[in-house]
């Protein structure tokens, strides 16, 4: 079960994010409430993922550390990237690094480098 609520979230982060991207020149008040809601997936993962640790520990502790890593770059990276876009501030660097740290967890996850679901 917490397997399926760490999934769910991550991907409601990730679309979130993408759609307060776009939607930010047109409606500061609907980028300002899409903020909000990752905030709250935010808390969704990381319980979650605390839930879940003991699995990955007993598989790997190395493997363990590197998935927590991971999840706090990723949600430091995306609410850097909403901070930033909301003070019109240049994003492009933490667009990249989101897209990177995106790309290599779904490679690491489809590689069978973690199983998610035990």
């Amino acid at each position: 079960m917490w397997g399926y609520i760490h999934l769910i979230s991550w991907v409601a982060i990730v679309l979130l994010t993408v759609v307060a991207l776009v939607i930010y020149p047109k409606s500061t008040k609907s980028f300002t409430m899409l903020q909000m809601i990752n905030r709250v997936f935010y808390i969704l993962v990381i319980l979650s993922g605390i839930m879940m640790v003991q699995y990955s520990v007993e598989q790997s502790w190395i493997l363990a550390i590197f998935k927590i890593l991971m999840g706090i770059i990723v949600i430091g990276v995306v609410e850097m990237l909403l901070s930033y876009r909301k003070s019109q501030k240049p994003t492009g660097m933490f667009l990249m690094i989101f897209v990177i740290v995106i790309t290599v967890s779904l490679g690491f996850y489809l590689s069978g480098g973690y199983p998610l679901f035990n």
